[in-house]
């Protein structure tokens, strides 16, 4: 789980994706695909995940199937996009897909490591000396291995719990939990959104392209697009497609939508173009998603490095106001 959080880890998978899509849309088997990429893997830590998953395929599994046996390797919204592609006869699509994914996620967090290595050196070097004339007056070791040590302790723990929480492979509800907080954060929730929207039209058009029934490919659709939110709203439309509506009436009255996509999508539903609404909604949303993703690596480190100067100048400011008050106290003695 530890390379998913590095830029190395996520380019890795990237890359895997996208020789698997490439060996795919050659028109190589989907066997003689991994086994070509067991022989050459892209990393060496990738060879004995593939070599199960071509365990699984002669086992007469699905290639979902097989990655769910690696769940510890294979993150949920992958295989849900995978099944999504299995279903629709698009996988070489599915895993072009991801590979963009994980390619602007190792760009987005390679950008976020380099900004914040300042800040987070200058944060490191303050908490030990601002504590130092405490220390050079009251001779309390502890106190200042409290203060310096005890808070980047305290900071590496929330920094841990924070990424832990964020892991896709939690439960549903958690995950829920999650994105009703990230909706709230400027940017980073609207960048979300926007990416499982772009998720959901990709999906929802490769699956509807092969003839996949309405009210089978909007559920298949949704769980591709990692969204608990959009997973709930869509999981109770199924008894009234059956009854008649339409999805485009159904997201108008669900507020899980934007205006927008659901304006396009009836557009589609109306002219019998749908295929090019969703080729277009995917485009919009994708290239409007990692773009906001791109905002967000670079201002966080800049955030953090505003925070840190204003600790540091009311650490200086207190302790000037210490000196003046025991300076002020001798005088009058």
């Amino acid at each position: 789980m530890i390379d998913r959080l590095s830029p190395a880890g996520s380019r890795q998978r990237a890359l895997f994706y996208r020789q698997f899509s490439t060996l795919l849309n050659a028109g190589f088997p989907l066997i003689s695909a991994l086994e070509h990429l067991s022989r050459n893997p892209t990393t060496a830590r990738f060879k004995s995940p593939i070599l199960l998953l071509l365990q699984g395929l002669r086992d007469n599994l699905t290639l979902s199937d097989s990655l769910e046996r690696l769940r510890d390797w294979a993150p949920v919204f992958d295989i849900a996009l995978i099944r999504a592609g299995e279903q629709s006869g698009t996988l070489d699509r599915a895993l072009a897909a991801l590979a963009r994914h994980h390619e602007s996620q190792a760009n987005n967090l390679q950008v976020l490591l380099r900004e914040a290595i300042y800040p987070a050196l200058v944060l490191h070097v303050a908490l030990f000396i601002v504590p130092l004339p405490r220390l050079f007056q009251t001779g309390q070791i502890g106190f200042y291995l409290l203060q310096s040590i005890g808070t980047l302790l305290a900071l590496y723990s929330v920094g841990a719990f924070i990424a832990a929480a964020l892991q896709p492979d939690r439960s549903p509800s958690w995950q829920a939990f999650i994105e009703r907080l990230q909706v709230h954060i400027p940017v980073w929730g609207s960048a979300r959104a926007d990416i499982a929207l772009a998720r959901l039209a990709g999906s929802l058009h490769a699956l509807l392209s092969a003839g996949i029934l309405v009210t089978k490919a909007w559920p298949l659709a949704a769980h591709a697009s990692g969204s608990p939110t959009l997973i709930r709203v869509v999981n109770l439309w199924e008894p009234l497609l059956l009854a008649g509506s339409t999805p485009a009436e159904l997201m108008a009255g669900s507020g899980a939508f934007p205006d927008f996509f659901a304006s396009a999508y009836a557009t589609g539903e109306v002219s019998g173009r749908l295929d090019e609404q969703l080729r277009s909604l995917e485009k919009l949303h994708e290239t409007e998603g990692f773009r906001k993703l791109s905002i967000v690596s670079r201002w966080c480190p800049r955030l953090l490095y505003g925070v840190v100067a204003i600790w540091i100048a009311v650490q200086i400011f207190t302790m000037a106001g210490g000196y003046v008050g025991t300076l002020n106290q001798l005088l009058g003695d």
